[in-house]
Protein backbone atom coordinates (compact mmCIF):
# COMPACT_ATOMS: atom_id res chain seq x y z
CA UNK A 1 0.00 0.00 0.00
CA UNK A 2 1.40 3.70 -0.81
CA UNK A 3 1.62 6.47 1.51
CA UNK A 4 -0.55 7.98 -0.27
CA UNK A 5 -3.28 5.06 0.50
CA UNK A 6 -2.13 4.94 4.08
CA UNK A 7 -2.91 8.66 4.65
CA UNK A 8 -6.19 8.64 3.49
CA UNK A 9 -7.26 5.30 5.15
CA UNK A 10 -5.70 7.10 8.41
CA UNK A 11 -8.24 9.80 7.49
CA UNK A 12 -11.50 7.70 6.30
CA UNK A 13 -10.63 6.24 9.78
CA UNK A 14 -10.56 9.44 12.11
CA UNK A 15 -14.05 10.58 9.85
CA UNK A 16 -15.64 7.45 11.05
CA UNK A 17 -14.63 7.78 14.30
CA UNK A 18 -15.79 11.28 14.39
CA UNK A 19 -18.96 9.92 12.75
CA UNK A 20 -19.51 7.66 15.59
CA UNK A 21 -19.11 9.82 18.37
CA UNK A 22 -21.41 12.72 16.84
CA UNK A 23 -24.44 9.76 16.45
CA UNK A 24 -23.79 8.77 20.15
CA UNK A 25 -25.47 12.24 20.90
CA UNK A 26 -28.02 13.94 18.76
CA UNK A 27 -31.02 16.27 19.25
CA UNK A 28 -33.29 17.64 15.99
CA UNK A 29 -34.36 20.99 16.87
CA UNK A 30 -37.83 21.93 15.63
CA UNK A 31 -39.65 25.54 14.37
CA UNK A 32 -43.08 24.46 15.28
CA UNK A 33 -44.41 22.59 18.54
CA UNK A 34 -45.51 18.46 17.86
CA UNK A 35 -42.21 18.29 16.03
CA UNK A 36 -43.12 20.33 12.80
CA UNK A 37 -41.39 23.27 10.91
CA UNK A 38 -38.13 23.67 9.86
CA UNK A 39 -35.81 21.29 11.99
CA UNK A 40 -31.92 21.59 12.67
CA UNK A 41 -30.17 18.48 13.55
CA UNK A 42 -27.41 19.19 16.60
CA UNK A 43 -24.62 17.35 17.78
CA UNK A 44 -22.68 19.03 19.60
CA UNK A 45 -21.57 22.32 21.93
CA UNK A 46 -23.48 24.90 20.50
CA UNK A 47 -22.92 28.52 22.29
CA UNK A 48 -24.92 30.61 20.27
CA UNK A 49 -27.96 29.27 18.18
CA UNK A 50 -27.17 31.85 15.50
CA UNK A 51 -24.47 30.32 14.34
CA UNK A 52 -27.21 28.22 12.21
CA UNK A 53 -29.69 30.75 12.22
CA UNK A 54 -32.22 29.08 15.11
CA UNK A 55 -31.83 30.86 17.57
CA UNK A 56 -35.14 31.97 19.90
CA UNK A 57 -37.21 29.88 17.46
CA UNK A 58 -37.58 26.10 18.98
CA UNK A 59 -40.70 24.85 20.15
CA UNK A 60 -39.69 20.92 20.04
CA UNK A 61 -37.28 18.75 20.11
CA UNK A 62 -36.10 14.97 19.56
CA UNK A 63 -33.53 13.51 21.31
CA UNK A 64 -32.22 10.86 19.33
CA UNK A 65 -29.78 9.95 21.57
CA UNK A 66 -27.59 10.92 24.77
CA UNK A 67 -28.69 13.23 27.32
CA UNK A 68 -29.09 17.32 26.34
CA UNK A 69 -28.50 20.91 28.11
CA UNK A 70 -30.83 23.39 26.63
CA UNK A 71 -30.52 26.90 28.29
CA UNK A 72 -32.45 30.01 27.75
CA UNK A 73 -29.41 32.40 26.74
CA UNK A 74 -25.74 32.17 25.42
CA UNK A 75 -22.62 30.56 26.42
CA UNK A 76 -25.29 28.09 28.55
CA UNK A 77 -26.50 30.73 31.20
CA UNK A 78 -30.39 31.65 32.36
CA UNK A 79 -32.93 29.07 32.64
CA UNK A 80 -31.01 25.78 31.69
CA UNK A 81 -32.94 22.27 31.56
CA UNK A 82 -31.62 18.92 31.53
CA UNK A 83 -33.57 16.34 29.44
CA UNK A 84 -32.62 12.84 28.13
CA UNK A 85 -36.47 12.56 25.72
CA UNK A 86 -38.12 14.39 23.81
CA UNK A 87 -40.76 17.07 24.45
CA UNK A 88 -43.31 18.37 22.09
CA UNK A 89 -44.33 21.53 23.46
CA UNK A 90 -41.05 23.88 25.39
CA UNK A 91 -43.85 25.13 27.51
CA UNK A 92 -42.14 28.59 29.16
CA UNK A 93 -39.16 27.69 27.29
CA UNK A 94 -40.71 28.48 24.45
CA UNK A 95 -39.06 30.48 21.40
CA UNK A 96 -36.12 30.91 24.04
CA UNK A 97 -33.32 28.32 23.74
CA UNK A 98 -30.15 30.14 22.60
CA UNK A 99 -27.56 27.72 23.94
CA UNK A 100 -27.19 23.87 24.09
CA UNK A 101 -24.83 20.98 24.71
CA UNK A 102 -24.51 17.49 25.55
CA UNK A 103 -24.02 15.91 29.37
CA UNK A 104 -20.33 15.46 29.88
CA UNK A 105 -20.39 10.84 29.39
CA UNK A 106 -20.00 9.20 32.79
CA UNK A 107 -21.52 12.30 35.13
CA UNK A 108 -24.93 11.78 34.82
CA UNK A 109 -27.46 15.31 35.07
CA UNK A 110 -24.02 16.74 35.30
CA UNK A 111 -23.17 19.27 32.16
CA UNK A 112 -19.28 19.26 31.29
CA UNK A 113 -16.70 21.85 30.54
CA UNK A 114 -17.18 23.91 33.79
CA UNK A 115 -14.72 24.60 36.29
CA UNK A 116 -15.63 25.66 40.22
CA UNK A 117 -17.96 24.91 42.93
CA UNK A 118 -21.51 25.05 41.99
CA UNK A 119 -24.81 23.67 42.66
CA UNK A 120 -27.72 22.84 40.18
CA UNK A 121 -31.12 22.65 41.59
CA UNK A 122 -33.46 20.48 39.30
CA UNK A 123 -37.75 20.88 39.58
CA UNK A 124 -37.97 17.50 40.16
CA UNK A 125 -36.73 14.55 42.63
CA UNK A 126 -33.65 12.22 41.84
CA UNK A 127 -31.87 15.38 39.79
CA UNK A 128 -35.03 15.43 37.20
CA UNK A 129 -36.99 18.01 35.66
CA UNK A 130 -35.80 21.99 34.69
CA UNK A 131 -32.32 22.50 35.93
CA UNK A 132 -30.41 25.74 36.78
CA UNK A 133 -26.95 26.03 37.52
CA UNK A 134 -25.49 28.57 40.32
CA UNK A 135 -22.14 29.38 40.58
CA UNK A 136 -22.22 32.43 42.71
CA UNK A 137 -23.95 34.11 45.88
CA UNK A 138 -28.01 34.67 44.44
CA UNK A 139 -29.68 36.12 46.50
CA UNK A 140 -33.05 36.00 44.64
CA UNK A 141 -33.80 33.08 42.85
CA UNK A 142 -36.81 35.13 40.55
CA UNK A 143 -34.21 36.45 39.46
CA UNK A 144 -33.35 33.01 37.66
CA UNK A 145 -36.77 32.22 37.03
CA UNK A 146 -36.54 29.25 39.33
CA UNK A 147 -38.29 31.15 42.90
CA UNK A 148 -39.40 27.95 45.09
CA UNK A 149 -39.26 25.23 42.42
CA UNK A 150 -36.20 23.35 43.63
CA UNK A 151 -36.68 19.54 44.52
CA UNK A 152 -33.38 18.08 44.18
CA UNK A 153 -29.55 19.40 44.09
CA UNK A 154 -26.50 18.40 42.55
CA UNK A 155 -23.13 20.22 44.53
CA UNK A 156 -19.69 20.09 42.65
CA UNK A 157 -16.77 21.41 43.68
CA UNK A 158 -15.26 22.04 47.52
CA UNK A 159 -16.90 23.62 50.24
CA UNK A 160 -19.87 23.86 51.37
CA UNK A 161 -23.10 25.85 50.02
CA UNK A 162 -26.18 27.65 52.19
CA UNK A 163 -29.78 27.46 50.60
CA UNK A 164 -32.35 29.75 52.25
CA UNK A 165 -36.30 29.98 52.04
CA UNK A 166 -36.80 33.15 51.32
CA UNK A 167 -34.54 36.14 49.42
CA UNK A 168 -31.60 37.70 50.30
CA UNK A 169 -31.04 34.46 52.69
CA UNK A 170 -33.52 34.88 55.53
CA UNK A 171 -35.55 32.74 56.78
CA UNK A 172 -35.07 28.89 57.20
CA UNK A 173 -31.62 27.55 55.86
CA UNK A 174 -30.16 24.54 54.94
CA UNK A 175 -26.03 23.57 54.37
CA UNK A 176 -25.49 21.47 51.04
CA UNK A 177 -22.15 19.69 51.28
CA UNK A 178 -23.65 16.98 48.56
CA UNK A 179 -26.04 15.68 46.45
CA UNK A 180 -29.58 15.52 47.86
CA UNK A 181 -31.58 13.49 45.62
CA UNK A 182 -35.23 14.67 47.51
CA UNK A 183 -34.88 18.06 49.29
CA UNK A 184 -36.81 17.55 53.06
CA UNK A 185 -36.91 19.16 56.41
CA UNK A 186 -39.51 21.19 54.70
CA UNK A 187 -37.78 23.36 51.90
CA UNK A 188 -38.36 21.19 49.09
CA UNK A 189 -39.90 23.85 46.67
CA UNK A 190 -39.29 26.51 48.92
CA UNK A 191 -35.62 27.96 48.23
CA UNK A 192 -35.08 31.13 46.75
CA UNK A 193 -31.64 32.06 47.93
CA UNK A 194 -28.35 30.62 47.86
CA UNK A 195 -24.67 31.36 48.34
CA UNK A 196 -21.34 29.56 49.47
CA UNK A 197 -21.23 29.14 53.13
CA UNK A 198 -18.43 31.95 52.89
CA UNK A 199 -18.65 31.78 56.91
CA UNK A 200 -17.40 28.67 57.06
CA UNK A 201 -14.20 27.23 59.58
CA UNK A 202 -13.10 24.15 57.26
CA UNK A 203 -10.68 22.74 60.86
CA UNK A 204 -13.91 21.81 62.54
CA UNK A 205 -14.51 18.80 63.55
CA UNK A 206 -17.46 17.24 62.40
CA UNK A 207 -18.55 20.01 60.13
CA UNK A 208 -18.00 18.95 56.55
CA UNK A 209 -17.68 22.60 54.68
CA UNK A 210 -17.08 23.99 58.03
CA UNK A 211 -19.22 25.74 60.98
CA UNK A 212 -21.22 29.27 61.41
CA UNK A 213 -21.46 31.85 64.32
CA UNK A 214 -24.60 33.97 63.47
CA UNK A 215 -24.22 37.21 63.70
CA UNK A 216 -27.45 37.58 65.86
CA UNK A 217 -30.08 35.11 66.79
CA UNK A 218 -29.69 31.49 66.74
CA UNK A 219 -28.58 28.93 64.50
CA UNK A 220 -30.66 25.30 64.72
CA UNK A 221 -29.13 22.28 62.87
CA UNK A 222 -31.00 18.73 62.88
CA UNK A 223 -27.89 16.72 63.61
CA UNK A 224 -25.27 16.89 66.77
CA UNK A 225 -22.12 18.46 66.17
CA UNK A 226 -23.96 21.27 63.90
CA UNK A 227 -24.62 19.09 60.80
CA UNK A 228 -27.39 18.85 58.80
CA UNK A 229 -29.97 21.25 57.76
CA UNK A 230 -29.55 24.38 59.43
CA UNK A 231 -32.47 26.78 60.48
CA UNK A 232 -31.80 30.43 61.13
CA UNK A 233 -33.97 31.92 64.39
CA UNK A 234 -33.38 35.92 64.61
CA UNK A 235 -36.91 36.81 66.63
CA UNK A 236 -38.65 34.75 69.20
CA UNK A 237 -40.58 32.20 67.73
CA UNK A 238 -43.71 30.97 69.76
CA UNK A 239 -43.83 27.38 67.22
CA UNK A 240 -41.06 25.93 64.84
CA UNK A 241 -43.91 24.38 63.44
CA UNK A 242 -44.18 27.55 61.22
CA UNK A 243 -40.68 27.10 59.96
CA UNK A 244 -41.20 23.20 59.19
CA UNK A 245 -38.37 22.40 62.34
CA UNK A 246 -40.42 22.02 65.65
CA UNK A 247 -38.80 18.63 67.23
CA UNK A 248 -35.83 18.37 64.71
CA UNK A 249 -32.98 20.30 66.40
CA UNK A 250 -30.14 18.60 67.98
CA UNK A 251 -27.24 21.13 68.24
CA UNK A 252 -27.53 25.10 68.31
CA UNK A 253 -24.78 28.08 68.00
CA UNK A 254 -26.14 31.46 69.60
CA UNK A 255 -24.71 34.86 68.62
CA UNK A 256 -21.75 35.96 70.65
CA UNK A 257 -23.76 37.99 73.63
CA UNK A 258 -26.59 37.07 73.65
CA UNK A 259 -29.04 34.54 75.79
CA UNK A 260 -31.79 32.39 74.58
CA UNK A 261 -34.39 30.28 76.31
CA UNK A 262 -35.46 26.93 74.61
CA UNK A 263 -38.57 25.30 75.06
CA UNK A 264 -40.30 21.95 74.52
CA UNK A 265 -43.56 23.38 74.58
CA UNK A 266 -45.10 26.43 72.48
CA UNK A 267 -45.98 29.77 73.88
CA UNK A 268 -42.33 28.89 75.61
CA UNK A 269 -43.64 27.26 78.54
CA UNK A 270 -43.11 23.73 80.03
CA UNK A 271 -39.11 22.49 80.01
CA UNK A 272 -37.53 25.19 79.27
CA UNK A 273 -33.48 26.43 79.19
CA UNK A 274 -30.95 29.20 79.22
CA UNK A 275 -28.69 28.77 76.29
CA UNK A 276 -25.54 30.53 75.00
CA UNK A 277 -22.60 30.14 73.07
CA UNK A 278 -22.70 26.76 71.01
CA UNK A 279 -24.30 23.32 72.27
CA UNK A 280 -23.15 20.42 70.54
CA UNK A 281 -25.77 18.20 71.33
CA UNK A 282 -29.17 19.26 72.97
CA UNK A 283 -29.13 15.93 74.40
CA UNK A 284 -26.99 17.40 77.69
CA UNK A 285 -30.17 19.30 78.47
CA UNK A 286 -32.76 16.84 78.01
CA UNK A 287 -33.83 19.01 74.20
CA UNK A 288 -33.09 16.87 71.52
CA UNK A 289 -35.77 16.62 68.66
CA UNK A 290 -37.72 18.68 71.44
CA UNK A 291 -37.40 21.87 70.91
CA UNK A 292 -40.56 24.07 69.81
CA UNK A 293 -40.31 27.66 70.66
CA UNK A 294 -37.12 30.30 71.61
CA UNK A 295 -36.65 33.49 72.67
CA UNK A 296 -34.31 35.98 73.68
CA UNK A 297 -34.41 37.10 77.16
CA UNK A 298 -30.74 38.70 77.76
CA UNK A 299 -31.01 42.80 78.78
CA UNK A 300 -29.53 43.95 75.80
CA UNK A 301 -32.54 42.82 73.67
CA UNK A 302 -33.03 45.92 71.85
CA UNK A 303 -30.19 46.39 71.50
CA UNK A 304 -27.31 48.40 70.50
CA UNK A 305 -28.69 50.95 68.05
CA UNK A 306 -32.26 49.98 68.22
CA UNK A 307 -35.26 52.03 69.05
CA UNK A 308 -34.53 52.39 72.95
CA UNK A 309 -30.84 52.56 72.92
CA UNK A 310 -28.01 50.49 74.40
CA UNK A 311 -29.22 47.98 77.63
CA UNK A 312 -32.80 49.33 77.54
CA UNK A 313 -36.53 47.68 77.55
CA UNK A 314 -38.20 47.63 74.23
CA UNK A 315 -40.87 50.77 74.88
CA UNK A 316 -43.86 50.51 72.64
CA UNK A 317 -45.52 53.83 73.00
CA UNK A 318 -49.51 54.42 72.65
CA UNK A 319 -51.38 51.56 74.76
CA UNK A 320 -54.08 51.61 76.86
CA UNK A 321 -53.87 49.63 79.89
CA UNK A 322 -56.75 47.79 81.15
CA UNK A 323 -57.28 45.53 84.17
CA UNK A 324 -55.40 42.79 82.46
CA UNK A 325 -54.85 43.89 79.00
CA UNK A 326 -53.36 46.59 77.10
CA UNK A 327 -54.65 48.05 74.02
CA UNK A 328 -52.91 49.87 71.26
CA UNK A 329 -54.51 51.94 68.64
CA UNK A 330 -51.55 52.36 66.41
CA UNK A 331 -48.59 51.23 68.60
CA UNK A 332 -45.08 53.02 67.73
CA UNK A 333 -41.66 52.33 68.50
CA UNK A 334 -39.23 55.60 68.63
CA UNK A 335 -41.53 57.48 66.68
CA UNK A 336 -42.19 54.87 63.74
CA UNK A 337 -45.73 52.80 63.62
CA UNK A 338 -45.14 48.78 64.31
CA UNK A 339 -44.70 46.68 60.81
CA UNK A 340 -47.28 43.92 60.37
CA UNK A 341 -43.92 41.54 59.83
CA UNK A 342 -41.16 40.69 62.38
CA UNK A 343 -38.57 41.45 59.53
CA UNK A 344 -37.78 42.01 55.69
CA UNK A 345 -39.20 40.32 52.43
CA UNK A 346 -42.71 39.20 53.98
CA UNK A 347 -40.61 37.34 57.10
CA UNK A 348 -43.34 36.08 59.89
CA UNK A 349 -46.13 38.84 59.80
CA UNK A 350 -49.61 39.59 61.00
CA UNK A 351 -50.42 37.49 64.79
CA UNK A 352 -46.83 36.20 64.92
CA UNK A 353 -45.39 39.93 64.94
CA UNK A 354 -48.50 40.75 67.05
CA UNK A 355 -47.84 38.29 69.55
CA UNK A 356 -44.22 39.12 69.73
CA UNK A 357 -44.91 43.05 69.94
CA UNK A 358 -47.94 42.10 72.79
CA UNK A 359 -44.79 40.04 74.52
CA UNK A 360 -42.62 42.97 74.42
CA UNK A 361 -45.48 45.02 76.20
CA UNK A 362 -44.95 42.74 78.83
CA UNK A 363 -48.22 40.09 78.28
CA UNK A 364 -48.78 37.03 76.71
CA UNK A 365 -50.55 37.16 73.26
CA UNK A 366 -52.35 39.48 70.87
CA UNK A 367 -56.18 38.37 71.04
CA UNK A 368 -57.25 41.07 68.21
CA UNK A 369 -55.38 43.48 65.81
CA UNK A 370 -56.05 44.36 62.03
CA UNK A 371 -53.81 45.81 59.62
CA UNK A 372 -53.58 49.12 58.02
CA UNK A 373 -53.14 48.34 53.99
CA UNK A 374 -54.15 52.16 52.83
CA UNK A 375 -52.48 54.59 54.70
CA UNK A 376 -48.32 55.03 53.74
CA UNK A 377 -45.99 55.03 57.27
CA UNK A 378 -42.69 54.60 58.13
CA UNK A 379 -42.47 51.01 60.02
CA UNK A 380 -40.44 49.20 62.29
CA UNK A 381 -39.64 45.70 62.17
CA UNK A 382 -39.80 44.68 66.20
CA UNK A 383 -38.06 41.26 65.14
CA UNK A 384 -34.96 42.91 63.15
CA UNK A 385 -35.32 46.22 65.48
CA UNK A 386 -34.80 47.90 62.07
CA UNK A 387 -36.39 50.33 60.00
CA UNK A 388 -38.90 48.75 57.31
CA UNK A 389 -37.28 51.12 54.03
CA UNK A 390 -38.63 49.24 50.94
CA UNK A 391 -41.53 46.79 50.04
CA UNK A 392 -44.79 46.28 51.14
CA UNK A 393 -44.59 48.24 54.70
CA UNK A 394 -47.79 48.01 56.69
CA UNK A 395 -48.53 48.95 60.01
CA UNK A 396 -50.35 46.62 62.70
CA UNK A 397 -53.78 48.50 64.18
CA UNK A 398 -55.87 48.32 67.27
CA UNK A 399 -53.58 45.86 68.94
CA UNK A 400 -55.01 44.13 71.61
CA UNK A 401 -52.86 42.40 74.18
CA UNK A 402 -54.14 40.36 76.93
CA UNK A 403 -52.27 37.53 79.29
Amino acid sequence: MTMKRIGQAAISLFLTALAGQASAQSIILFEDSNYRGRQVEVTGDVRNLDSVRFNDRTSSFRIVSGEWELCQHDDYNGTCEIHTSGQASMGRMNDQLTSLRPVAPGRPGRPGGRSGPSLTFYSGPNFTGRAVEVTASTPDFTRIGFNDQARSVRHRGRGAWVACQHANFDGACMVIDGDIANIGGGMGGEISSAEPDYAGRPNRPGRPGGGETPRSGVFLFDGTNFAGQRVAVDADISNLSRMGFNDRADSLIVARGETWIICDDEGFTDSCQRVEGEISDLSRLGLRNRVTSLRRVDSSWGGPGGPNGPGGRLEIRGGTRGVDSLFFPRPEINGYAVDRCLGGYGSRCDQEAADHMCRAAGLRQAAHYSIDRYNRTRTWFIGQNQACTSGQCAALVDVLCTG
